[in-house]
């Protein structure tokens, strides 16, 4: 019985050490976990400081490539403008080296204002063309592109437009410029050698020589035949600058064709046929304004309506016998 009390009492003694050794063992494994874990974390924080440091060391690699190209274009220019300057023998080549020495390991910023301060070492006092920076050259070219653009398109402006004389007016339609106003000449309707075409005669400005032979052709003033209240007066006319390239004078109507502009209507007018001389058909502006003061009755160029005769005419739409209009159209 006490030897079985022993063993009892040495078994359970065996089975709670071997509790307590059990215990202890998880406990160290815990703690052996616990420091693992702690371990793995700080491995991580330092493999993202790691990368944190990459990254910066990448940015600070591009941030020396960028300043070492910005200093090689510094150089550059510098370099081109100690060639300009040393082949104007402006700068003496101390200056050179000292701008130089200035330039290098500056920033663009620096480095141009230090250029603007040695400016006028670049200047000589005698020089009438003084070198000047490129910004100014450029500015300067673009100015003269743009004056150049600004003559080429006045030239296409006054390519795109065309003149017509208004006859039997001193004024011009509001669609059209005043040249010149004057009054209606041509050669004497009894000239057998006469020119045929009317001219508008300026009188401003007149500007004539002494003649030195006595064979000439005659210039004689214009006057209306037309047996109403313009008889015998002389005639006046406008030479006009219409905005549109082109004129057309269309007799028998006074309307124009679509997309055209009407720059005046009127009569169409001519010498008369019984006359030596010839003549042209012209469109006399349906005011028929004349000269004031000429009523008198000197002949010279002749203007009568134009009356329709039908047989080689078609009549219709022609009538035998009408006044003739026309119009003067622009587009």
């Amino acid at each position: 019985m006490k030897f079985f009390t022993i063993f009892l009492l040495t078994a359970v003694t065996g089975c709670v050490g071997a509790a307590a050794e059990q215990q202890m063992l998880q406990d160290e494994s815990y703690s052996a976990r616990k420091s693992r874990i702690g371990l793995v974390n700080r491995i991580r924080g330092l493999e993202d400081m790691a990368r944190m440091q990459a990254q910066l060391l990448d940015n600070m690699v591009a941030e020396r490539q960028q300043w070492l190209a910005e200093k090689q274009s510094l150089q550059t220019s510098f370099e081109h403008l100690r060639t300009v300057c040393s082949s104007s023998k402006v700068i003496s080549s101390d200056d050179k080296t000292e701008n130089e020495s200035k330039a290098v390991g500056q920033t663009p910023e620096i480095a141009r204002e230090a250029f603007d301060n040695q400016n006028q070492k670049f200047v000589r006092s005698d020089d009438s063309d003084p070198l000047v920076p490129i910004v100014t050259q450029l500015s300067q070219k673009v100015s003269e592109m743009s004056a150049e653009l600004q003559v080429t398109k006045t030239g296409l402006t006054e390519a795109s437009t065309s003149v017509f004389v208004n006859w039997g007016s001193s004024t011009c339609p509001d669609s059209a410029v005043l040249v010149y106003s004057g009054s209606v000449g041509g050669s004497h309707y009894t000239s057998l050698g006469a020119a045929a075409n009317y001219l508008c005669l300026p009188l401003s400005g007149v500007n004539l020589v002494d003649r030195s032979n006595s064979d000439n052709a005659g210039l004689y003033g214009a006057e209306f035949e037309s047996q109403d209240s313009h008889q015998d007066k002389d005639v006046v006319c406008a030479v006009c600058r219409s905005s549109r390239a082109n004129n057309v004078m269309i007799p028998a109507t006074t309307v124009c064709p679509a997309g055209w502009t009407s720059e005046y209507s009127g009569w169409l007018m001519a010498g008369y046929p019984g006359h030596n001389a010839a003549s042209e058909f012209i469109c006399v502006n349906s005011k028929m304004e004349e000269r004031t003061g000429s009523e008198q009755n000197n002949n010279g160029k002749l203007l009568y309506y134009t009356a329709t005769v039908c047989g080689s005419l078609p009549c219709p739409p022609y009538v035998t016998g009408k006044r003739v209009t026309c119009v003067v159209c622009s587009k």
